[in-house]
């Protein structure tokens, strides 16, 4: 009974997030890029699918890696993971992760949930169900703050201390670390010589 169950879960679930999505997103109308089916929107209708799976299921971190090395715009980040806190009382299902499948070539494509011990740190206070701003644009925001470097993986995470959940971009230019974008604010905050002090900008 219980593998036919799961099955019929997962079926559901990558049907609801593959298939159009009645997901809104809040219009802003001062920047087109973040009412496009961008990845903002992914990310959306994956939050929706895995909760409607999984109801309690809140999303409390999203790691974003490149698949080919240093890039130079978000758009080859498509190693995507989301981090959901599932409130299970058996201790190897309060977390649960949806993946992208294997060689994704673009945001969307996602692998079959799997749960997790529990991995959040205590310090993570989760995303909430929808990002204020679309990679695209904070991606803008670090670029116009004159950081210009290439980048291999994203995290976007709040923790305590934090007003708000931030973008975190690890850098390769050499002797360069992190650079942090505010999802709501914008503020770019950028690591120096990769010790841990930060400037803002």
């Amino acid at each position: 009974m219980y593998p036919y169950r799961s099955l019929i879960i997962t079926f559901l679930l990558l049907f609801s997030i593959s298939v159009s999505s009645p997901v809104t997103l809040p219009i802003n109308a001062a920047d087109p890029i973040a009412n496009a089916i961008t990845f903002r929107l992914h990310i959306a209708r994956a939050v929706g699918g895995i909760q409607a799976a999984y109801p309690g299921a809140q999303l409390h971190r999203i790691e974003c890696t490149s698949t080919r090395g240093p890039l130079r715009t978000p758009l080859g980040l498509v190693d995507v993971r989301l981090f959901f806190a599932n409130p299970s009382p058996v201790p190897d299902r309060r977390a649960i992760l949806l993946s992208s499948r294997p060689r994704a070539l673009e945001w969307g494509q996602w692998a079959r949930p799997h749960y997790l011990p529990d991995p959040r740190p205590a310090t993570e206070l989760g995303l909430g169900d929808i990002l204020t701003s679309d990679i695209m644009q904070v991606f803008r925001k670090m670029r116009q703050a004159g950081q210009d470097g290439a980048f291999r993986a994203v995290d976007v995470i709040k923790e305590e201390g934090m007003n708000e959940v931030w973008w975190q971009f690890q850098m390769s230019t050499r002797g360069q670390g992190w650079v942090w974008v505010g999802d709501e604010s914008g503020r770019v905050e950028a690591e120096q010589d990769g010790r841990g002090s930060t400037n803002s900008i």
